[in-house]
């Protein structure tokens, strides 16, 4: 038992543009989140002192607080 399928060579085109442009899509995604990783390395390697999470997470935690207390 032979199974034809076949398809429109149209079809078969517009298919290989869309996933290229995806493919394209997603590999400048995944550079550019590199790059950006990459430069917050070097911004906290350059700067130690400048950045505290321990700081920054309590900072908000109290912000978010405040502003809780002020909306109830």
């Amino acid at each position: 038992m032979i199974i034809n399928k076949s398809l429109k060579a149209s079809y078969t085109v517009e298919a290989t543009v869309v996933i290229s442009l995806c493919l394209i899509l997603f590999s400048s995604a995944v550079v550019l989140s590199y790059e950006i990783f990459k430069e917050t390395l070097d911004y906290v390697a350059y700067k130690p002192s400048a950045f505290d999470p321990v700081k920054t997470f309590r900072t908000k935690e109290g912000i978010v607080g405040i502003f809780n207390a002020i909306r109830d």
